[in-house]
């Protein structure tokens, strides 16, 4: 099977690529080292809280998207 890449088609198609390009770098690399302190936030570190924070963020972005009908 010949694996191609294949572009948004809509303007809703490139929101939605953009929203989840968004969330993947704000849990890569330029953004953990300015988290990763010994500070607690809620009970909890810093990073950790962040991860929680990310994961809502993922859940909430694809909810928006699919309200949007981006995957019809």
């Amino acid at each position: 099977m010949k694996a191609t890449f294949r572009t948004p088609k809509t303007y809703k198609g490139w929101i939605g690529l953009f929203a989840i390009l968004t969330v993947v770098l704000l849990g890569s690399w330029p953004v953990i080292p300015l988290l990763n302190h010994e500070a607690i936030l809620f009970g909890m570190p810093i990073l950790m809280f962040w991860s929680v924070v990310l994961i809502f963020l993922t859940t909430g972005v694809l909810m928006a998207l699919n309200k949007m009908g981006v995957n019809d």
